[in-house]
């Protein structure tokens, strides 16, 4: 009895230290859970937005105002934003004026250049505007591009056979010029090539306005009787196709005279420079030789051979004999 006593006894002991080695285990596994922390989950990278670059044309040297610009004076950089107006390709800016001094370094764009319109006007030619409305305009179809004839109607007042009473008035109508280019019509001109418009907030859409106006290339001798008519009578516009260059002749009819009757002693070559285009335009034109009532003039001379020796007149960019090969209404 005594020995299962003491086998009892020392069983308890080995249990009881067991029992302390697995509560030590279990106690010392606790304690390393608490103190690392739980791993942290990498937060994913954010995605790679390309950076925006925009090309600009920049002078590489000073661009004096009123001078033609080179290709050798621009080049291509690069830019974060583009500036409202600026040039992606410096090819599109050779030739262009400048209408102030543009520094070395400087963005170009469209306001530091000559006015577009004017750009467009060939050596001979004037920017002209004339009025125009749903029926002289020809139903606003016209674009800034396009090339028109102009036709004057006048209302001409018919006396009595006494000449003090005037009885009734009748309306004579003729060509005034042909194949005049159109640079603006209304609100609307010619594309500016080449130019970056940026964006801007949106607007709520307003109707355009109906055209009031046409500005037109005009040959500086078709001036005169444009204006004139203008003032006398109704301009109306035809449209034609840009490939047809039909023109008619003004050497078929006598030459009307002019406001202006040149001097008496002027040599022979003077006399000859009375054709050129310039001082046609300068002698002026009344309403009479609108339609062909004035007193004509001598025929203006029909051949370079015809013209006073050395005489050569010049339009345009090229030389041409005297006479102008579309219809001239002013004398």
């Amino acid at each position: 009895m005594h020995n299962v006593s003491r086998i009892a006894a020392i069983l308890l002991v080995v249990l009881a230290t067991v029992l302390a080695l697995v509560a030590f285990t279990l106690g010392k596994r606790r304690q390393e859970t608490e103190t690392v922390p739980p791993p942290v989950a990498a937060a994913p990278a954010a995605p790679l937005i390309p950076t925006k670059v925009a090309h600009v044309v920049v002078a590489t040297q000073m661009l004096p105002g009123g001078e033609v610009i080179a290709a050798s004076s621009l080049r291509e950089v690069t830019v974060s934003a583009a500036p409202e107006g600026s040039y992606e390709q410096p090819d599109v800016l050779v030739g262009e004026v400048p209408r102030v001094n543009i520094p070395e370094g400087t963005v170009i764009t469209s306001s530091l250049l000559s006015n577009p319109i004017a750009m467009q006007i060939r050596p001979g030619e004037r920017a002209l505007a004339v009025p125009v409305d749903e029926i002289s305009g020809v139903g606003y179809r016209v674009q800034p591009g396009d090339y028109v004839d102009v036709v004057l109607t006048l209302k001409i007042a018919d006396p009595s056979p006494t000449g003090m009473v005037i009885t009734k008035e009748h309306s004579e109508s003729r060509l005034l010029a042909s194949r005049l280019r159109v640079l603006a019509y209304g609100v609307r001109d010619l594309p500016n090539v080449g130019a970056v418009a940026t964006s801007a907030p949106a607007k709520p859409e307003q109707a355009e306005p109906p055209p009031k106006m046409a500005v037109l290339a005009v040959p500086l001798e078709d001036i005169d009787p444009l204006v004139l008519g203008a003032q006398s009578g109704k301009l109306s516009l035809a449209l034609r196709h840009p490939g047809d260059d039909g023109m008619p002749s003004n050497l078929l009819f006598p030459a009307p005279a002019t406001v202006l009757a040149p001097r008496g002693d002027l040599t022979g070559e003077q006399r000859g420079w009375l054709a050129s285009p310039e001082n046609r335009a300068y002698a002026g034109v009344d309403e009479p030789s609108l339609i062909g009532r004035s007193k004509v003039t001598a025929p203006r001379p029909t051949s370079r051979a015809s013209a006073p020796a050395g005489l050569e007149i010049i339009r345009g960019s090229g030389a041409a004999p005297a006479p102008h090969t579309s219809l001239a209404v002013n004398p």
